[in-house]
């Protein structure tokens, strides 16, 4: 959700409340607070069965939020002296890596401000009490830890695209640039200036060198804790909830197979960084390999269950070179934990990416067949008053029922006439794409009598072949036969005769031939000798309602869909269209229909 820095809602241009994924609040709200009025809260269970509601909704008391800033200290010191006293075990202090900056990234953009006295206590007790430091130097410390946090979610909330954080890929950059650079900006500015004083209180004043070689290790700490779980906990516990492609129900088996692969990578993992027997030796390099079949996760299974593989990953990596093992430890690696961070770092980035990406592909996908949809169904309902003006026109134009009278009548309806038969054929040429993007143009092949198409086709497109002098003509080769659907297979060879005839000048040529691919398919070739296109005139001319400068600028009439309509056609019976052209040379388009199935032939 995006709220103000309050916790109050922020309001939208429209005047509507942007909420935090998860929970819906009434519109009402107090013009002095922005606080809802009413208690018309809706909660929603997630993951876990937690239920979050706004920061600062009518009901919430201060027993709520003691509850939370107790849950925040006690999960920041907890892990937070888990991690020291491990990796003190093995001579490493302080941590490279600080797993509580993820609780504080998490409850920050859970809770807002009102995490920061939870955040502040936890990390009171871990300074102070477990890593003994001075009362004014972990004062300082837990303020850069508490607000740091607080800070990012803040701008995190100011910055981020609607829906979840992950759905897009802008999304993404804010949450690592508020969350994994800004965040850890401030808690190693303050960690670095509160040992800076130490130091100058005790007489042993640091160099500035010194003082930023504490920065950068406190930042790269915190950084890497960020990475290692916050999305994780941010999935699993509701507060974000990225979408999910639409897919068709799983099989049983297909959902075995994905946590197989789910398993057998972690499991590669825990292996890469195991104990190996003497004399065996894995090369530095081949924890990064990892990627590949994380990707493949990625793309099948949710984003949650991605990012706990990285976790799981990230967790094995760590434990396993700190204790000696894996082939971070080689001879001659100048800074294990720093590849550990490189492979986590890769790995986070991969899959946030992939799936943010995936997500906005899956949008637009669901825009335009919504799109798509909407003209299909809509299609009767254009035609029908169309086709009325079209008809009674036609009767006034004959003057079927008395003569119209005045002469300018008749060619003001003349024009109504054409004005509507060409409204209508704009109109079918969109309805016709509509239909096959949201499939709903079913074909039905079969062998055709394809002299007689070619003749019907030629002449539709013979009385402005005439008009212009264009020459027009067909041949075929003897054992020809077109396997296809009939309406089909004429509308892509009224397409590009048409287009054919208009964009070649007077006394140009358009040639027809159908020839037999080796494989027994068709082959449909139409060449003419008009204005021809660039290479990319060609892939312009492919997008729906393209037209390329030349054409446009001689305001030729039409919407651009014949070929994109042709190649869809083409593409549904399973066949190709394909374009060669060069500028003032004309231009060829081959049309290849694939062999009648064996039973039709027989």
């Amino acid at each position: 959700m995006a709220t103000g820095r309050d916790g109050a809602p922020d309001m939208t241009s429209d005047g509507l409340e942007r909420l935090r994924p998860g929970v819906r609040i009434g519109r009402r709200s107090n013009i002095m607070t922005g606080l809802p009025q009413s208690a018309v809260v809706e909660p929603i269970v997630h993951p876990l069965g937690l239920r979050w509601a706004e920061p600062g909704r009518v009901g919430d008391g201060p027993a709520r939020w003691f509850v939370v800033n107790l849950a925040a200290a006690v999960a920041y010191a907890i892990l937070g002296l888990a991690v020291s006293r491990f990796f003190a075990a093995y001579s490493l202090f302080p941590a490279p890596i600080w797993l509580p900056s993820s609780v504080a990234v998490v409850a920050a953009l859970a809770f807002g401000m009102r995490a920061a006295p939870g955040l502040f206590a936890g990390s009171m007790l871990v300074n102070y009490l477990v890593f003994a430091a001075p009362a004014y130097e972990a004062v300082i410390i837990s303020l850069g830890n508490s607000l740091g946090p607080v800070l990012a979610a803040a701008l995190t909330r100011r910055l981020r695209p609607p829906g979840s954080l992950f759905d897009q890929f802008a999304g993404v950059v804010v949450f690592l640039g508020c969350n994994v650079l800004v965040h850890p900006a401030v808690t190693a500015t303050t960690g670095a200036l509160a040992i800076a004083l130490v130091n100058h209180v005790a007489g042993t004043p640091l160099p500035p060198a010194a003082i930023y070689g504490i920065w950068i290790s406190w930042w790269l700490c915190d950084s890497g804790g960020t990475l290692f779980f916050a999305p994780a906990l941010l999935l699993w516990l509701g507060i974000e909830r990225p979408g999910e492609p639409e897919r068709t129900p799983p099989q049983a088996a297909q959902e075995r197979a994905d946590l197989a692969v789910w398993g057998a990578v972690a499991a590669l993992a825990a292996v890469l960084f195991a104990p190996l027997p003497p004399g065996a030796s894995i090369h530095w390099a081949m924890p990064f390999v990892l990627v590949l079949p994380v990707s493949w996760v990625a793309l099948r299974m949710s984003l949650r269950a991605s990012y706990t593989l990285i976790s799981l990953i990230a967790v094995i990596a760590c434990v396993g070179t700190v204790i000696g093992y894996g082939p971070f430890r080689a001879p001659g690696i100048g800074n294990p934990m720093q590849l550990v961070g490189v492979l986590v770092v890769i790995l986070a980035l991969n899959v946030l990416t992939i799936r943010a990406l995936l997500n906005e592909r899956h949008v637009a996908e669901a825009t335009s067949r919504s799109k798509s949809q909407f003209l299909a169904n809509m299609s009767h309902d254009l035609r029908t008053p169309l086709n009325a003006i079209i008809g009674f026109s036609e009767l006034i134009r004959r003057e079927s029922w008395g003569p119209v009278g005045n002469e300018r009548y008749r060619e003001y309806v003349q024009h109504i006439h054409d004005s509507g038969l060409m409204l209508l054929g704009l109109m079918n040429d969109i309805l016709d794409l509509s239909k096959i993007e949201a499939g709903r143009r079913d074909i039905e092949p079969a062998r055709l009598d394809w002299r007689q198409i070619v003749d019907s086709c030629l002449s539709m497109v013979g009385p402005r072949a005439s008009t212009k002098g264009v020459a027009v003509d067909a041949t075929a080769a003897a054992a020809v036969a077109v396997y296809a659907d009939d309406m089909a297979f004429r509308q892509i060879l009224l397409n590009l005769l048409s287009n054919a005839v208009k964009f070649t000048p007077p006394g140009g040529r358009v040639a027809v031939r159908l020839l037999v691919q080796p494989d027994g398919g068709t082959l449909v070739e139409v060449a003419d000798t008009g204005i021809g296109m660039t290479a990319e005139d060609i892939r312009t001319a492919l997008e729906p309602y393209g037209q390329v400068r030349e054409i446009s600028h001689r305001r030729e009439p039409g919407t651009g869909l014949g070929l994109p309509i042709s190649v869809r056609l083409a593409e549904l019976h399973g066949g190709s269209l394909r374009i060669d052209s060069m500028p003032g040379k004309g231009t060829t388009v081959r049309v290849v229909f694939p062999p009648a199935p064996p039973a039709a032939a027989a």
